[in-house]
């Protein structure tokens, strides 16, 4: 099963609330208000009423919708009223039994959106208002990915408010029950309560078949087997019956309830975790005791306890009491008391809970107060398309699925449309169109929902004038105050910071008509500055063609090339030329392709941009690339937008790149993927980021390497706002520079090259999700690779690793650098929960240590011993993260599918060391190559599994929790 996207919940480590509700124990059944698993908006989910639930635990699935009703299916082309069934037993919605392609499972849905929230594609369709409170639309995974797409959404209209509540009702409740319930059998803990509420379902249902005395209080081999199938429990039949067989003590052939529970608890047991445990307890009886807990999240996980300790001290008593609270000896007024050890299970359920995740949670309280081009952005490139961009569909849904992973600029591609109303497509390729008023309204209502920092609305306009002053009253209309239409402070040399922009939507255009002059707010040696309205655009650069491209290209299945075109030379792609423009989000960069850059002299030439649309470019106003050493270069509130192949020109030059990342330390600059990328795929954004560049473009709709790098950049902390301070390197000035003075002569000085090492320990799996295709009782033979990802270039940086064996690259792999690949041994016929225990040790240099990535791939030996040698093949599941913002510890990492959406129980079980970088001085970097990596690597590195750690000399001393209740 697959988690949707509005059950990700964030703890704050210092809050002092009543947490409780984070624990990765099952929510109460019975709760009839909506959570954050339901994917439901609060004001959408107010409006709804409970479906009836079997005594209270249950949802009660009305007979109407299991034999099916009518409904009104709405797409672009057609509205069409067919009939819609739910099968429980499967869960699933089918609407054409005859057609497999005509169905979607309740396990998949992601949101469902409910009239308001829904209002956008009512209008997009040019539906009544009458409808909207009849209307939903249903967000699913689709896992073949039809048309290149990982989603898909379905609008429905009911034929009565009767049938609108009775459907969303239902689903909603049947999902969250379904979530619940595999959470009792397979996630971390027992609750009795999830159990037997799944029990009483079980009898009922036995009972309306018949009545039987032997079965109708047990429950059989079969019917254990299929409750384990239809909740995506992914043991093998021997497994089940070994465990069964153990659990009926009586050898009946049937488990009573009691015996369903012991059954519930050996399938979930975990020998890993017993053995960090019992190093952690004094003796067996006696648990783990306050300060033995607070030393392993010292000395192991790598927690400064010191910090926050009455937060943790909390932490503890929280799971002692959630433990405490399942035992039916325990009295409610012995609560009250301080609580004085942690069981085995309360232990299990921290390692589980977000207190113990493998990023940082958001914090409560954040603060990015530096001039925001010292910050990497979160960005997108033809955020309107849901697939590929030749012949994919344009939709608003891409914005609202990026805006709600706290993507801070967005791209919108404007052209002419019909009765004055502009539209948003892939301009002259065979994508549909969506009109800019709904990309607008979308934006209006979810611009701010994840990250309350700026959002740049990066336009590329092809509109005639009148058209043009369509989208700016569109956008004052529903954008309101939240558009920056004036700077907030005059003469200033300097970008504002994201805090000082918080709830703002920036606008990126080129500019205007007026020629350059003085006027034009250009640095000048007296600093005087003065805000310009307007600007010229400088003709397209004509560039060396004969220069082959040389960056690699970074892409994964289904992408398996370096670029998705089939030219057998590069050299005649980049030359070539069709009627059929590849991209419209060219016209912020030249057409240039490769080779050194030779930029000519600006000429004024007229823009097509009318003036009111110019001058809401307050602090993003486009410019035409025409060379640093350009006046235009030094207006402050500049950005350069380049393609891919023009980027790399530019750094084909070596002095040409060292202006590049000069001038990247104070203005801003977004690259974006080359037009011939036909499958949408990405480059590798380390390529951009490591010249400083602020907004890396990528295509959001390909989950391949270069988008799960992207989103493991944004993951951790409060880099989720979706800005990550740049590294000092990439934003260093000479002290003694004149912060007013040209860029190009200020840049970064004496960068050093770090020796970075760390260790994994790969210790563990647990249920991982089977081959597509597989049956129950096709075998999963699983192995993990793990692949070190840096911001390096070929040959300019030594890696080195120790452990497993080596893995080579797969095809569309390409990185920058010389990626480093290990994997562990198989484990044969075990998906469910294989162990691994192989450990890796790793060393590299670099000069951007906070630009290393790591990459846990899981991958199916196809004989149970051989390693898979199919260079095309796909991986199970995946994780990456960036290694500073990885904890230390022992960690659960979670996976994710080839469509990016997490696997709800599926995660990996490590531990992690990491060391302080070593700062490598003048000829020393030449002497520390892998040999002497090895050996540094070892001294810092030398760990073992025991956990017993002796206790410092001198400790700052701990108090009890002052507070047992909170």
């Amino acid at each position: 099963m697959r988690r949707r996207s509005g059950a990700e919940v964030d703890v704050d480590p210092g809050s002092e609330g009543d947490d409780d509700d984070l624990l990765q124990d099952p929510l109460s059944l019975c709760s009839l208000e909506s959570s954050n698993d339901s994917g439901l908006s609060s004001s959408a989910s107010t409006l709804r009423k409970p479906a009836r639930t079997e005594g209270g635990i249950a949802p009660i699935v009305p007979s109407l919708l299991r034999n099916g009703t009518s409904l009104m299916k709405i797409t672009k082309k057609k509205r069409k009223t067919l009939t819609f069934v739910l099968d429980v037993e499967s869960a699933k919605v089918s609407w054409d039994p005859s057609n497999t392609s005509k169905r979607f499972y309740v396990d998949d849905i992601q949101q469902i959106r409910l009239r308001d929230e829904a209002r956008n594609y009512r209008e997009e369709f040019q539906i009544s208002d009458e409808c909207e409170s009849r209307w939903f639309t249903i967000v699913y995974a689709d896992q073949d990915r039809a048309k290149g797409r990982p989603m898909k959404t379905m609008h429905l209209i009911a034929p009565s408010q009767h049938f609108f509540e009775l459907w969303t009702s239902t689903l909603d409740d049947l999902s969250r029950y379904r979530h619940n319930l595999m959470k009792g059998l397979a996630g971390p803990g027992q609750d009795e309560k999830t159990l037997q509420g799944h029990w009483k379902c079980e009898m009922a249902k036995r009972c309306s078949e018949g009545p039987d005395v032997v079965t109708m209080n047990n429950l059989d081999l079969a019917g254990v087997e299929a409750l384990c199938r239809n909740l995506h429990i992914n043991c093998s039949s021997n497994l089940i019956r070994a465990q069964f067989e153990k659990a009926d003590s009586k050898h009946t052939g049937y488990l009573s309830f009691e015996e369903f529970k012991d059954f519930v608890r050996r399938l979930k047991e975990r020998d890993d975790l017993k053995d960090i445990y019992k190093t952690l307890v004094r003796t067996d009886h006696e648990g783990l005791h306050l300060d033995g807990f607070l030393d392993f999240l010292q000395f192991t996980q790598g927690i400064d306890v010191n910090t926050n300790l009455t937060h943790w001290q909390k932490v503890f008593g929280k799971f002692v009491r959630k433990s405490l609270l399942k035992s039916p000896t325990v009295s409610p007024a012995s609560l009250d008391e301080s609580p004085s050890y942690m069981s085995f299970e309360a232990f299990c359920s921290f390692l589980f809970s977000t207190y113990n995740s493998i990023v940082p949670t958001k914090p409560s309280e954040i603060k990015l107060d530096r001039p925001i081009n010292e910050y990497f952005i979160s960005s997108s490139h033809n955020t309107y398309l849901l697939g590929r961009q030749l012949a994919g569909n344009s939709s608003t849904e891409p914005y609202i699925r990026a805006l709600q992973r706290a993507c801070r600029c967005v791209e919108i591609d404007c052209w002419d449309g019909p009765d004055g109303r502009p539209i948003v497509s892939h301009g002259r390729t065979l994508t549909t169109s969506v009109l800019f008023s709904d990309c607008i309204s979308a934006i209006s209502k979810y611009a701010f929902v994840e990250s309350p920092y700026p959002l740049t609305l990066s336009l590329e306009v092809h509109c005639n004038p009148v058209q043009q002053q369509a989208m700016v009253d569109i956008m004052e209309r529903d954008l309101g105050e939240w558009l920056v239409k004036e700077p907030y402070m005059n003469n200033t040399f300097v970008l504002p910071s994201p805090e000082d922009l918080r709830h703002k939507i920036l606008i990126k255009v080129k500019t205007g008509e007026d020629p350059i002059d003085k006027d034009l707010g250009i640095d000048t040696p007296s600093g005087r500055r003065q805000r310009s309205a307007s600007s010229p655009w400088a003709r397209p650069q004509m560039l060396d063609n004969t220069h082959t491209l040389n960056i690699p290209l970074l892409s994964s299945p289904p992408s398996m090339s370096p670029l998705d075109f089939p030219s057998p030379k590069w050299g005649t792609a980049w030359g070539s030329a069709t009627p059929m423009s590849l991209s419209s989000a060219t016209d912020d960069s030249d057409n240039a392709q490769n080779g050194p850059l030779r930029p000519r002299r600006r000429k004024t030439k007229k823009s097509k941009i009318i003036k009111p649309l110019s001058n809401l470019a307050v602090y993003t106003r486009g410019l035409k690339y025409a060379g640093f050493n350009d006046p235009e270069s030094k207006n402050y509130n500049h950005i350069y937008s380049l393609a891919e192949p023009h980027f790399v020109g530019i750094c084909a030059d070596p002095d040409a790149e060292a202006q590049l990342e000069k001038h990247n330390m104070r203005y801003l600059m977004r690259v974006y993927p080359n037009k011939y990328r036909f499958r949408s795929s990405n480059p590798d954004p380390l390529a951009f980021w490591r010249r400083g560049v602020q907004m890396v473009a990528l295509n959001w709709q390909t989950n391949d390497c270069g988008m799960q790098i992207n989103e493991a950049m944004f993951a951790g902390g409060t880099d989720r706002t979706g800005f990550v301070l740049k590294p000092d390197e990439l934003r260093r000035r000479h002290p003694a520079a004149d912060p007013m003075s040209d860029p190009v002569s200020v840049g970064p000085t004496g960068v050093h090259k770090q020796l970075v090492r760390f260790s994994v320990d790969m210790i563990s799996a647990q249920q991982l999700p089977l081959p597509r295709g597989s049956g129950f009782e096709d075998s999963l033979d699983p192995y993990i690779e793990i692949e070190i990802f840096s911001a390096e270039g070929k040959g300019k940086g030594a890696a080195s690793g120790e452990g497993g064996q080596d893995a080579p690259a797969r095809t569309g792999m390409a990185v920058i650098g010389a990626a480093l690949r290990k994997r562990s041994g198989v484990a044969q016929s075990n998906g469910y929960n294989p162990i691994f225990n192989d450990k890796f040790k790793f060393s590299l240099e670099t000069k951007y240590p906070s630009l290393v990535f790591v990459r846990w791939t899981v991958w199916d030996s196809p004989d149970g011993r051989e390693y898979d040698k199919n260079k095309n093949a796909l991986p199970l599941a995946t994780f990456t993260a960036k290694l500073n913002s990885l904890q230390q510890g022992f960690r659960h990492l979670p996976l994710y599918d080839h469509n990016g959406d997490q696997f709800l129980f599926s995660t990996l079980f490590c531990r992690i060391v990491k060391a302080e970088p070593v700062v490598i001085e003048g000829d020393h970097a030449t002497a520390e190559k892998l040999g002497r990596f090895k050996q540094l690597s070892k001294a810092v590195l030398k760990r073992t599994m025991s956990i017993d750690r002796k206790r410092p000399k001198e400790r700052i001393p701990r108090q009890p929790p002052s507070d047992s209740n909170s």
